[in-house]
């Protein structure tokens, strides 16, 4: 598939149409997750069409509904693997101004998730001003973890929800590829043989696929690189959604 599967409900007065928002959002899962490697499984996932995208036009969206919301979509799509709840508003003034507010919410959105049941997902936010400082704070030291903030910074504000057996599945793979760079790193026949009969400790995925994004983007050329995509990807959204905000205003 091109994109994410698309779940739509109808754009009220003021807000973008489905298939200007779906235009948007896909640049940043094709242009900066996928290309810029930020996820070991994205690619696969949407490929195989288990990457699934439902709009929230609602302009004060509640916790619960849109909990049951994403659990009726993954009972009806069994093989759903990622799901980005994509929140649209009918202004330029966005639902949540700061990132952390958004937190908050997607928080409550989890807690009332889980009371539902499986299948389980984990849930983080994405938004436009993810990362950003707020006036007077200093900067954080760039390490593997302050940079998580700054990569999700989606044109909207995003609920990612990643199915619990997928990670499961993305750490396993991990695991075996660091096996297989071992073996392949050791001359000696015995030890390789030892390693590859050894269960291997546990790792952090989160902080695998951290420490590989550090390596790739925090600085240099592949820092200019990504914040030139996110920024394109920004102009777009505000250009593309400008002339219907516009004609919102105008009623």
């Amino acid at each position: 598939m091109d994109g994410a599967r698309r779940h739509d409900d109808h754009a009220p007065p003021g807000a973008p149409p489905p298939e200007v928002v779906h235009r948007v959002h896909d640049r940043y899962l094709l242009e900066v997750v996928e290309a810029l490697g930020l996820c070991p499984f994205a690619r696969r996932s949407r490929e195989l069409g288990r990457v699934h995208r439902p709009l929230v036009y609602d302009a004060a969206p509640s916790p619960h509904a849109v909990a049951a919301r994403i659990r009726r979509l993954v009972l009806d799509h069994p093989d759903a693997e990622i799901v980005l709840v994509t929140f649209v508003a009918p202004t330029p003034k966005p639902q949540w101004d700061r990132a952390r507010h958004f937190d908050d919410f997607v928080k409550d959105v989890r807690e009332r998730y889980i009371e539902q049941g499986e299948p389980m997902f984990f849930m983080v936010g994405f938004h436009p001003r993810s990362g950003a400082l707020e006036l007077g704070e200093a900067p954080p030291r760039l390490t593997p973890d302050s940079l998580v903030p700054q990569l999700r910074r989606t044109p909207d504000p995003v609920i990612q929800c990643i199915r619990a057996e997928e990670l499961e599945r993305a750490r396993a793979q991990a695991q075996q590829a660091h096996r297989a760079r071992l073996i392949a790193r050791e001359k000696d026949p015995m030890i390789r043989a030892m390693l590859a009969d050894t269960i291997m400790t546990d790792s952090s995925l989160s902080a695998d696929i951290a420490r590989h994004n550090f390596e790739a983007v925090a600085q240099g050329q592949g820092r200019e690189v990504l914040e030139a995509r996110l920024d394109d990807i920004q102009r777009d959204h505000d250009r593309a959604y400008a002339p219907y905000w516009a004609a919102g205003s105008d009623q």
